[in-house]
Order: C-alpha cells, then sequence, then structure tokens
C-alpha cells in the first residue's frame, strides 16, 4: 500500500503535504486502495465535529451519530425524502435493505436528544414535514406525492414516525 501512496503523491506535488498527513493515518485501516479512497472522501466530505459546541450544528443522520442536544430537528420528514425513495430497478431485497439502513438512520437522529436534569429541563424532538409542495420541486427531489393538486402536491408524513409509536412527538400544525 505504501508504494502505491508513494506513487499518487509524488514528491514533486507541493501542494499534497496535508493530503499526505490525511492519508498517512487513514492507510493503517485500510486494506486496499478503494477503501483508502472510501476513507478519504468520508473524512474530506464530513469532517469531525466536535461533541461539544453552542451554534447550531446542520449534519446528516450519519454525522449525527455519537453526538446529542438538548435541541434535535429532523426535517423533511416525508415520504420520498426520509425514507427516499430507491432508484428504479433497484431488486426487492436492495429496497429492503435500504429502508432498513435509513429507518436506522432515523433512530439515531431521534435518539440524539439529551435532557439537562441539572437544569430540570427535557430534550425538544421536532420532526418537520411540509403537507404540499410545488410539483417541480417534488419532481426534482424524487419524490412520488400523495395527489397533484393545479400544480402543487400533497405529500405522505414519513412512514416512520407513526412507528414510533406511543413515543412519537405530539403532531403540530404549522404554517
Amino acid at each position: 500500500m505504501q508504494g502505491f501512496i508513494n506513487r499518487w503523491l509524488r514528491a514533486e506535488f507541493a501542494g499534497a503535504g496535508q493530503l499526505r498527513i490525511l492519508v498517512g493515518t487513514l492507510m493503517e485501516h485500510a486494506e486496499t486502495p478503494a477503501e483508502l479512497l472510501s476513507l478519504i472522501v468520508e473524512a474530506v466530505s464530513q469532517p469531525e465535529i466536535p461533541p461539544d459546541v453552542t451554534e447550531v450544528r446542520i449534519m446528516s443522520l450519519h454525522k449525527s451519530k455519537g453526538l446529542s442536544s438538548p435541541v434535535v430537528v429532523i426535517a423533511g420528514c416525508v415520504d420520498g425524502l426520509l425514507p427516499a425513495e430507491p432508484e428504479q430497478g433497484t431488486s426487492i431485497a436492495q429496497r429492503t435493505i435500504l429502508l432498513e439502513e435509513q429507518r436506522r438512520l432515523f433512530y439515531v437522529g431521534v435518539t440524539r436528544v439529551k435532557a439537562e436534569p441539572k437544569a430540570n429541563k427535557p430534550g425538544s424532538l421536532l420532526l418537520t414535514g411540509s403537507r404540499t409542495m410545488t410539483l417541480a420541486d417534488a419532481m426534482q427531489s424524487g419524490i412520488r406525492p400523495a395527489g397533484v393538486n393545479y400544480g402543487n402536491v400533497n405529500l405522505h408524513l414519513s412512514r416512520f414516525i407513526p412507528e414510533l409509536g406511543r413515543t412519537a412527538p405530539a403532531p403540530e400544525a404549522r404554517r
């Protein structure tokens, strides 16, 4: 693997210093160049987020693993976004696997809420989703609407929310 790295990040690449350091730390966790590339892409596209911050953090459900917050908002809780609609031609078995992975990620998100017992404050979980959007936005987002009405579409609530049962947050209509 070291030979591959030396050929890839040759010494004459003056700007490769930081990348060479990153690759050096990641290569011990990869057995193949493909695994190394995957680790590099993850490290660059999903940088580490410190666990204790005072500002708003916007991140994917993937990146929220291991973190907690007194307020968690999961946006886009409509079928077609969460869970996302699989690509056409995806087998039933693969659809099931993708759905279960998205369900696990949703669970990760809803379990990021942390109460503040010392301050006698419960944590807050907000699950948001639109009931309608324009047909163009739905098509661009890959959302299959519940119904179409003059260029606007009605949306289905994410199927994951009713699966929460009695623990689901109470719905509130907001405008």
